[in-house]
């Protein structure tokens, strides 16, 4: 099994066997799409009143990775769920989704971090999969079940989506190669403040992990950034370097996706040609608190599905 010190050198944490994504319809019951964009700059949005849960959500997404990997689901060790709406905080959505599943009985829990919540997630994740676990499942879902109604939006702030991934060990170059996640001890006042704040978390997170990786930023063939700040991102790929060829950022289809975003948006480009087998990708994520997160990943050909 790989150490953190073989990743260093370019041995993978782990793989992504596979990926899964579940994006309610229109026509679910009680679902509804805004039509244009709305004035938070989003035009992709499920709101639904009843029927769709962040359970239910992640418990869709997991179906689906687990049918992309071929993975058993006798052999995951752990579920880890990175949200920001959790239905309930006890028991935790993991928890919930174990039992949907009826997977093994095994170690679950959330991990909150706003925004950053997946890939803070997949920081924990992976270092179980590094230590010898035989399949991790990591689960990004959010629902805008009973939080923020915006004036004039006639509906909340979040969309409804899960992504998933079941990670397995790897003693090869494809696979998560470096991930971070960290954050500020308190905020630095409000506005301009704290984007430079992010900003400045970002590159310094952008940084460790190539560094860790043992890559450079011109090695990275694609960039997927924080899609809720679709500003910050921009000025961080300026001051890196990226063009806007390199960086998959649409704020209007994931920006009301949070912990969802990371591993859709992932899913997409894979799907769509963008990421292919044996290139190289850097997440990256910002957010509340203020918190960052980044990982660094060499795709390896992992399945993907839709629930």
């Amino acid at each position: 099994m790989p150490s953190l010190a073989q990743a260093r050198r370019g041995v993978a944490l782990g793989a992504i066997a596979g990926l899964g994504i579940y994006r309610p319809p229109a026509d679910v019951p009680g679902a509804r799409r805004p039509s244009g964009t709305d004035l938070t700059g989003v035009s992709y949005r499920v709101q639904a009143d009843q029927g769709l849960t962040t359970p239910s959500l992640a418990a869709g997404a997991a179906r689906a990775a687990i049918r992309a990997s071929g993975v058993s689901a006798a052999d995951l060790e752990l579920i880890i769920v990175g949200t920001t709406t959790p239905d309930v905080l006890w028991p935790s959505t993991a928890c919930l989704v174990q039992t949907e599943l009826k997977l093994p009985m095994v170690g679950s829990f959330d991990l909150y971090a706003a925004e950053t919540s997946l890939l803070a997630a997949l920081n924990v994740a992976i270092r179980y999969t590094a230590a010898g676990a035989r399949a991790v499942l990591l689960i990004g879902a959010e629902s805008d079940n009973q939080l923020v109604d915006l004036p004039g939006q006639g509906g909340a702030v979040h969309g409804r989506a899960a992504a998933a991934a079941i990670l397995t060990p790897t003693g090869g170059e494809s696979g998560v190669l470096s991930t971070m996640a960290g954050g500020a001890a308190r905020p630095e006042g409000n506005g301009d403040a704290q984007d430079r704040t992010l900003l400045r978390g970002l590159t310094e997170g952008a940084s460790e992990c190539l560094r860790t990786a043992c890559l450079t930023m011109s090695e990275i063939d694609l960039v997927i950034g924080e899609q809720s700040a679709p500003e910050i991102m921009r000025a961080w790929s300026k001051l890196a370097g990226v063009s806007s060829s390199r960086l998959l950022l649409e704020p209007e289809r994931y920006g009301a996706l949070l912990a969802a975003a990371p591993l859709t948006a992932l899913h997409d480009a894979v799907k769509t040609g963008r990421l292919q087998n044996g290139m190289t990708t850097l997440l990256l994520a910002a957010g509340s608190g203020p918190t960052w997160a980044a990982a660094c990943l060499r795709w390896g050909g992992g399945g993907i599905a839709e629930w």
